[in-house]
Parts: C-alpha cells; sequence; structure tokens
C-alpha cells in the first residue's frame, strides 16, 4: 500500500521519509507567482507577501493532473493507494484527488488497481495524525480495509481547535469579515475556531489578556473529557511558547501518549497568522488499534 497525503497535513521530511508517504503538490500564489509547499516556505516570508502582495496571496490545491501523475506512479510500485486528504470543505485537494482516481482507474492496464481516498475532516496536524496512523497500520501488516476502519474512527473522534492572535489574516483570506474582526477587537476578544463536520466554526471567544495556549488545551480537554488517554499535536503561528504551554496543559488535564509539537504549515499560516495556537487530539480508547510505543 502506497500512503500519499497533500501538504495540508503538514508533515515533516523525517516523518515523510519514516512512513514513505508521497506528498503531492500545492501552490501558495502571490501576484500571479507559484511558490510549492512542499520545499518549506518561511512564515516570515509569508507575512511579507501579506504586507506587500497586491492582493492577499490564495492556495491553490493539488490538481487532477497532478494526481493522477502521482496515483500512476505509486501503482507502479504497489497495487493498492491510499490517499489522505485534509477536508474538503476547506480545500478541493480531495475532489480532485476522486476525479484522478476515477480517471485513472478506467485506463487499459489498471485493471485490478485500489486507489482509495478519505478525507480526514480536518486540516494541518489533526490530518498529519491520520497519516501517521496509516502508516503505523501498514508497517504492523494491517490490509488497506482495515486502515480506512481505523481511520474513520479516528475522523468520528479527533478534535482540532485553535486560537488566532490576530483576526487580520482570516479577513484577508475571506474566513472572517472586516465587522467581526472591528467588534472582536473593540471588547478585546478572540475566536476559538475548531473543525465541526469538516468545517471551522468558532466554538467560543477568548480574552486577549488570556494565554491562548493554556485556553486551547482546556477546550480540547473540556471537549474529550479529563484525563482520557489521547494522542496530540500542538501547532502553532511561529508562536513556540504559546505551544509548549498548550502542551503543559494539555499533559495537566489528559493521559497523553504521545505528543507532537509543529509550526503551522503554510497554507493553514496564510489564514491563521502569526500568533496562533492550536491542538488536534484523539482519545485512543475510541480507536480499535494504537501502536503501543509510537513517539514523535
Amino acid at each position: 500500500m502506497i500512503i500519499v497525503t497533500n501538504p495540508g497535513s503538514n508533515l515533516p521530511e523525517g516523518l515523510v521519509e519514516r512512513y514513505d508517504i508521497q506528498v503531492t503538490p500545492q501552490q501558495i500564489v502571490v501576484d500571479g507567482v507559484s511558490h510549492d509547499t512542499r520545499f518549506g516556505i518561511e512564515l516570515a516570508l509569508i507575512d511579507g507577501w501579506v504586507r506587500t502582495a497586491r492582493e492577499h496571496p490564495h492556495v491553490v490545491g493539488t490538481t487532477a493532473a497532478e494526481f493522477v501523475s502521482t496515483f500512476r506512479a505509486a501503482l507502479r510500485h504497489d497495487r493498492e493507494v491510499l490517499a489522505i486528504m485534509t477536508s474538503r470543505k476547506i480545500i478541493g485537494s480531495y475532489d480532485a484527488a476522486q476525479v484522478a482516481a476515477r480517471t485513472l482507474l478506467r485506463l487499459p492496464g489498471e485493471e485490478g488497481a485500489k486507489i482509495t481516498v478519505f478525507d480526514t475532516g480536518v486540516t494541518d496536524v489533526g490530518a498529519g495524525l491520520s497519516c501517521i496512523l496509516a502508516g503505523e497500520a501498514r508497517a504492523a501488516g494491517m490490509p488497506l480495509e482495515d486502515v480506512v476502519q481505523l481511520l474513520e474512527a479516528c475522523r468520528r473522534e479527533i478534535q482540532v481547535g485553535f486560537v488566532v492572535e490576530t483576526l487580520e489574516y482570516l479577513v484577508k483570506g475571506g474566513r472572517a469579515t472586516a465587522l467581526r474582526a472591528f467588534f472582536a477587537n473593540l471588547f478585546g476578544l478572540r475566536p476559538l475556531i475548531a473543525f465541526s463536520s469538516g468545517e471551522l466554526k468558532m466554538m467560543s471567544k477568548v480574552s486577549a489578556r488570556a494565554d491562548a495556549g493554556i485556553a486551547i488545551a482546556q477546550w480540547i480537554a473540556g471537549s474529550l473529557g479529563q484525563g482520557r488517554r489521547v494522542a496530540a499535536a500542538v501547532f502553532h503561528g511561529d508562536a513556540p511558547h504559546k505551544a509548549q504551554r498548550a502542551a503543559e496543559e494539555l499533559r495537566r488535564r489528559l493521559d497523553v501518549a504521545c505528543l507532537w509539537l509543529r509550526p503551522l504549515s503554510p497554507s493553514i499560516y496564510l489564514h491563521a497568522g502569526p500568533g496562533a495556537v492550536g491542538v488536534a487530539a484523539v482519545p485512543l480508547d475510541q480507536l480499535p488499534w494504537w501502536p503501543a510505543h509510537l513517539r514523535l
């Protein structure tokens, strides 16, 4: 089984190599110039683009043609491909992958091949956790059908939320209105945003004076239930101190089996902006299998 994902899963190079995952192209377009997010884009560079670009930069997900090329290359090595995608309601990569799979499997010579496209319903390290889980399951000898069932359980149970420091990037990227940002700043509030049914929704508000890292960790623990055993990841917009405080609060409130800290992926940072901090966590008691000694 070959595992494929899009860059929104935010896997570092070491984990891509460890699990032999194929990562597809994805572009940030700045005034007509495309920058492939697979090749590492510094978050400070994105800040510069936001300040100086004539129009707010935007993300172009993997195209169907690019998926066809990736899938075709993968099928030369294995007749089963599992494509693990970030939420289809956030970016069009899932739909493009489905089109590519249908197109490719109609071609002569591809009889018997199997391409499964899976929507994680989340993004960034939340989708990354699904990729890691799939990689571990494959290494343990689990067949494709069982891996998909495992990912479905993860999708049902995972909680992913974050708090932004500034609403500027959300407004410029079309994810929030300028009026909402004005009132949030006026009253000193920041939105706590989380995934629900694959979409981003505001779940709560956090005072601008509160510690956002602690606040998001408390919200995650409250959503899952205090003391539960979880696998977790903390992601941040160039705010490692916030991420560390979130990690410490998670360990205080939950039984953390493994924890992964990671800067935001470039495509998500473009909307969340500097200072954002978030958590993805999945309760292990709701998964049919988990690698006992996983270290990230």
